[in-house]
């Protein structure tokens, strides 16, 4: 291999260890808001839940809904 295209693949590697350096930190990074989307997920059925039952505690026990007044 002459000087030049030792170097040339020197720079190669080096250009390609940069880059996947780059996607191992973006692959942590989508793995982290993954987490974070489905704990969100996870509190706003927890949430509506909650206001659901709240809503029904409210709701009359002979059921009138379908009445007329």
């Amino acid at each position: 291999m002459t000087g030049a295209n030792s170097e040339q693949l020197r720079a190669a590697i080096q250009e390609l260890a940069n880059a996947l350096q780059g996607a191992v930190g973006l692959a942590a990074l989508v793995r982290q808001q993954r987490q974070t989307a489905a704990d969100d997920a996870l509190a706003l059925d927890a949430a509506i839940t909650r206001g659901v039952a709240a809503l029904k505690r409210l709701q009359p026990s002979g059921d009138t809904a379908g009445e007329q007044r």
